[in-house]
């Protein structure tokens, strides 16, 4: 259940893009955004839904899902605080979210209409130059990791995956993982229990140590020259 708090004029965890805005353009913002707060596993937003406002996430973080042919469903991404959601929602030509977002931790986010954000989009080139650059990053990073699954074996997604997660989900050696092996299987396009098999390698060749759901990356010299073999 999704619980409303207040407004983010004067907010401290404001994203690279909105620090360039003016205090006009603040309030601006504010009357087209509210803040709320989401638990582990709750829905943001749902694929298919009329789309009618871009999220930001201040704190925690999100998988993306897409559902695919026989109603399965395929994790696309996983998204941390500073990520914008749903910037495809200004094509009014899609018109419905295109994926679901659901917090796989307590989540802070900003809901900012999609008429508000494009306004400010139109009225303030270093705020839209700012955006574009977070997707486009985002946007690369996705596509390095949908080719390096096309192309690599399984032992190469894996190292992939758990690099991306090093260095750029959660930026340190030891985290918790906040997905399940199913999920990271889907994550990858293989089953959970080659993920099992492939998480019990890895720790036994010391370049990984699992315990529940805590990964620390003991050896990332190594999981680098998997990752770049394939």
């Amino acid at each position: 259940m999704e619980r409303r708090i207040k407004k983010c004029l004067g907010c401290t965890i404001k994203s690279t893009a909105v620090s360039i805005l003016n205090q006009n353009e603040l309030s601006v913002l504010e009357d087209g955004c509210s803040q709320h707060e989401f638990k582990k596993g709750e829905l943001l937003f749902k694929e298919n839904t009329p789309a009618h406002t871009i999220c930001y996430i201040r704190s925690g973080f999100v998988k993306l899902v897409k559902r695919g042919l026989g109603k399965k469903d395929f994790i696309l991404n996983i998204s941390k605080s500073g990520a914008y959601l749903g910037v495809q929602h200004l094509n009014r030509k899609q018109g419905n979210c295109y994926f679901s977002a659901i917090a796989i931790t307590d989540v802070q986010v900003c809901f900012i209409e999609l008429d508000v954000f494009g306004r400010l989009l139109e009225s303030n080139g270093s705020f839209a130059t700012e955006v574009i650059s977070y997707i486009f990053e985002d946007e690369m990073n996705y596509f390095d990791r949908l080719v390096n699954n096309v192309q690599q074996q399984l032992p190469g997604r894996l190292a992939n995956t758990l690099y991306y997660f090093r260095n750029e989900v959660y930026n340190q050696k030891e985290f918790n993982l906040n997905i399940n092996q199913t999920e990271l299987a889907s994550l990858i396009g293989t089953s959970r229990e080659s993920v099992s098999r492939l998480l019990k390698e890895f720790q036994q060749a010391g370049i990984i140590k699992t315990e529940r759901n805590k990964i620390t990356i003991l050896d990332e010299k190594r999981l680098l020259e998997i990752k770049q073999k394939g």
